[in-house]
């Protein structure tokens, strides 16, 4: 502001015109005015005292400026500062914190984690039953014979019908090949290579297991039509609906969750395929997950398949995962982690009244975002700003010149930093960074032992995965009942898979074994490989009458190879196979020790 300098004969001059100005209103000496009483007098200034009024005048003036200029500057400063914290759609959120006086009910955790009552385990075999419960077999093997013996009849053949001990083997078969991560060896160089483990080749022909995978189903495939008119996903919907309520029954999570999508390679024919560039498979099946986020194990999920027919356009398709998911924690007082994909106000505020927390990124060009959070080149590096609205914490972190983070949390009410580092991040970020990777852990821990294989049918897809998470969910399961099984050794997921597709394919084996009179050599040394041998009474029967009892007529030596073609009469005495001249063992029994 400009300062204008005066004389005293200006001054004078100035009062002088004032007082003509006000004789020329009519303002005179009966008027009701403050002026002095000497009104015949001549306004006299001395040249001392006049340039001393002029200063106070001017002080006086500059003075009342400095005031004005003052307030409206702090009032101008505080304006903005309201503005800056202000959010497009009116949400005003206030740089100081709220107090409280006691803890918030939707911080309070109101169950004990773990494994729920009811699903104690023994063995891996137990805790996986749990998972790929009785009612899931039962329908694919309904589903899968029904099929067999329908693509056997368009050919005039019959179709040998599956039971559950056959089927769990053919589970633990895939598996051990997900175990050994040999999902993408052939199934002709696992069943028939010597070098490749011998439990295969034990367990059942190569031929009946390609059967079984081809024609393994999940749904009635003569009423799938009907159901189709209104899910496009009803060739896996009951297999799937009824994993999840074992899933959710099973266990109980901890305090808080993590809510995040998982990506399914596949390039085949789907209907609700899709595609996401930032994905390593870029094509595949979304399914919507919610995981533990202290420990690995899949709590709730749903596969994303679109609009249904006849299904309005969603909107609002993270709130609506959200919501979704987290309909069985409503209540516990847990706290969800999630992206900037699910993360906005309104969904913070209805979570709220579940007794839900949420801690997650948002996008920045969300409505509720005010300026003072956005990216500006003028905020120093590791700097945080903090705004608080009722239960709702919004922090935006600077990590880069020019860039911010902005996170919304319901869990956090203060502006704790951690000063302790350089970086200076705020509690919220922290939290944050220990509980996103709920999701990303499962995924990462079912894609290194997977049992999946090469396939065009988008529900094989779905049940490979099923049985990979299932198999995690197991392992977590049962690990944290037997807190020291396989302490201290890295590969104890490994060895638990393993030790999981033995029990599942020991039963099949035996029975095999019991039940085929005569088996080819490689099999019955594979067998004994894996630990089952042939225990049959020896006997002194002649070997007339063991011929007549069953053998018929001459048959091809079973020790000698088959290019020999060499023919034999004799037959062991314990396994009842035909053995030639060169092969067999003659045992000296006198007529004494015979009675």
């Amino acid at each position: 502001m400009a300062v204008r300098r005066f004389t005293a004969e200006m001054v004078v001059e100035m009062l002088q015109k004032g007082l003509d100005q006000e004789d020329e209103d009519g303002i005179g000496p009966d008027s009701e005015s403050e002026i002095s009483d000497d009104d015949d007098d001549p306004v006299y200034v001395p040249q001392g005292q006049a340039g001393v009024m002029g200063v106070s005048l001017l002080n006086e003036e500059d003075s009342s400026d400095d005031k004005e200029g003052s307030s409206d500057e702090s009032s101008e400063e505080e304006i903005q500062t309201q503005s800056n914290r202000l959010s497009k759609n009116g949400s005003y959120w206030n740089e100081n914190p709220p107090t409280h006086s006691r803890i918030r009910s939707h911080n309070i955790l109101r169950s004990c984690p773990g494994p729920t009552p009811g699903s104690a385990a023994v063995s891996p075999k137990d805790a996986w039953d749990k998972f790929i419960s009785d009612n899931i077999i039962e329908e694919v093997l309904r589903c899968t014979n029904l099929e067999g013996r329908r693509a056997a009849a368009a050919k005039g053949k019959e179709w040998k019908s599956i039971d559950k001990e056959e089927f769990l083997a053919f589970i633990g078969l895939t598996l051990l090949a997900g175990g050994d991560k040999s999902w993408d060896v052939a199934l002709r160089e696992l069943f028939l290579d010597p070098l490749q483990n011998p439990i295969y080749k034990a367990t059942m022909g190569l031929r009946r297991y390609e059967n079984i995978r081809r024609f393994i189903r999940f749904d009635d495939r003569r009423t799938r039509a009907l159901r189709l008119e209104t899910d496009h996903m009803t060739a896996f919907r009951y297999v799937w609906e009824c994993f999840l309520d074992n899933c959710r029954r099973r266990f109980i999570p901890s305090d808080c969750v993590t809510i995040d999508e998982q990506l399914v390679p596949f390039r085949g024919r789907c209907r609700f395929l899709q595609y996401m560039p930032s994905k390593p498979a870029k094509y595949g099946l979304k399914i919507f997950w919610m995981c533990d986020a202290r420990v690995p194990y899949a709590i709730d999920g749903t596969v994303y398949t679109g609009r249904q027919p006849g299904e309005e356009i969603k909107k609002k398709l993270g709130e609506t995962v959200v919501q979704q998911l987290c309909s069985g924690i409503r209540g516990t007082g847990r706290n969800i982690t999630m992206d900037n994909f699910f993360t906005s106000v309104p969904l913070a505020e209805k979570l709220l009244e579940k007794d839900l927390t949420i801690v997650g990124t948002l996008r920045q060009n969300k409505a509720d975002i005010p300026p003072v959070m956005k990216p500006s080149k003028l905020r120093e590096i590791y700097s945080s700003e903090f705004g608080f609205r009722g239960n709702m914490t919004m922090v935006s972190y600077v990590q880069k010149k020019g860039k911010s983070v902005i996170l919304l949390s319901t869990m956090h009410d203060d502006k704790a930093v951690d000063e302790s580092n350089q970086k200076k991040k705020p509690d919220v970020i922290q939290f944050y960074n220990k509980t996103k990777g709920g999701v990303d852990t499962m995924d990462q821990m079912v894609s290194t032992y997977t049992c999946k294989r090469r396939t065009r049918r988008w529900p094989m897809v779905l049940w490979y995965n099923m049985l990979d998470v299932a198999t995690l969910n197991a392992y977590t399961s049962f690990t944290s009942q037997h807190q020291g099984y396989m302490s201290g050794i890295s590969n104890a997921r490994h060895l638990f898979i393993k030790e999981l597709g033995q029990e599942l394919v020991m039963p099949h084996m035996k029975r095999r074994m019991e039940s085929t009179p005569v088996l080819q050599k490689s099999i019955l040394e594979a067998m004994g490989r894996c630990g089952i041998k042939k225990q049959n009474q020896g006997t002194t029967q002649p070997q007339e009458d063991i011929r007549q009892a069953g053998q018929g007529k001459r048959k091809r030596c079973a020790i000698c190879t088959t290019s020999k073609d060499r023919k034999a009469s004799s037959w062991c005495s314990q396994c009842t196979r035909p053995v030639c001249k060169e092969h067999r063992h003659v045992v000296v029994i006198c007529e004494g020790c015979k009675n």
